[in-house]
Parts: structure tokens; C-alpha cells; sequence
């Protein structure tokens, strides 16, 4: 009997615990995720949010890039699911790190929101990895400011030397 009614409470205390899950439903990618640029060009990233069917209002985005290979010309906030910026973009070369924080009052749901391109000039050869970190948060608009987020994508570039220009041919005729 004393048997019977733990393993009752056990169960109950299992499937509770079981049945009650965390909210997290926001997922920050970043396009292109990879590809071959040419040292001296313009490589230009979009960070896309996923907030997998959940109505978000903030963000706080980090990124990190590869400082010797890649220089962040600017971060663009034009064309962004982020009505208001509580901060503007913030950015250090020298480092290798973005700020992104900002909100949108009345809440959004979306599958590829916009919250920002960044334009990087390709420095030198070799690999480039640009990510979000572990500090980033997905805010969901619930007036509790529970962090949903879940899970990033990284990017993985290829820069390489531009092909030769070849010889430049003159004529006065031609």
C-alpha cells in the first residue's frame, strides 16, 4: 500500500514536471550561410529571424566575426522587422563584435523577418565565420520578457585572391 501511493505521487510529480516546458521558439540565421568571395569585394549578410509561430517584441543580437579576414563597412537598419532601436547597431572591427538591440511594440510573428544587413569588405584570404553568440535573446512578447531564444545558424565564407586582370589593350583605331 505505503508502495502503491509513492509510486503514485512519483508519477504525478514525473508527468508534471514531463508535461511543462520551457518557451523557446526563435531561431537567428544568417544569409548568406557560406560561398567563395574575392578579397577587396563586398560581401553583405542578412540576419533573418524565425519566431517559429510565437509573436516576439525584442531582440538583443551579438555577433562575432573573423577580424583579420572581414571589416564591417555598416550595419544597415533600414529595411528591419525592429520598429524601434533602443541602441544603434554598435560595431568594433578591431574586436570583431555587432550590438543589435531593439524592439517592436506591438509584437511580430514571422518566418524570415529582416532585422538587419550587415556590408563587410573582404580583407585577406582564407576562412571567415561570422555567428551569433550565446548572449543573444529573443524576447517573446508575452509582458514577461521571456527569452525564446533557441537555436542560431552560423555563416562560413571562403575568400580568395580575384583572379588576374590580364593584360589592357590600347587602340587609337579600334
Amino acid at each position: 500500500m505505503v508502495f502503491r501511493f509513492i509510486f503514485v505521487i512519483f508519477a504525478a510529480v514525473f508527468l508534471f514536471f514531463a508535461g511543462a516546458k520551457e518557451a523557446q521558439a526563435a531561431v537567428l540565421k544568417l544569409q548568406p550561410s557560406g560561398g567563395t568571395f574575392t578579397v577587396g569585394s563586398i560581401l553583405n549578410v542578412s540576419l533573418f529571424l524565425d519566431t517559429e509561430a510565437e509573436y516576439i517584441n525584442a531582440i538583443e543580437g551579438f555577433l562575432e566575426f573573423s577580424p583579420d579576414k572581414l571589416q564591417l563597412v555598416s550595419p544597415t537598419t533600414g529595411q528591419s522587422i525592429i520598429e524601434i532601436w533602443t541602441t544603434q547597431p554598435r560595431f568594433n572591427n578591431q574586436a570583431g563584435i555587432v550590438e543589435l538591440r531593439g524592439g517592436i511594440p506591438r509584437g511580430i510573428n514571422v518566418s524570415e523577418g529582416v532585422i538587419t544587413t550587415l556590408r563587410f569588405r573582404v580583407k585577406s584570404t582564407g576562412t571567415a565565420i561570422v555567428k551569433f553568440t550565446d548572449k543573444s535573446r529573443v524576447f517573446l512578447n508575452d509582458g514577461k520578457g521571456t527569452d525564446v531564444f533557441r537555436d542560431t545558424q552560423c555563416a562560413v565564407y571562403k575568400l580568395v585572391l580575384p583572379p588576374p586582370a590580364g593584360p589592357i589593350v590600347v587602340s587609337e583605331t579600334h
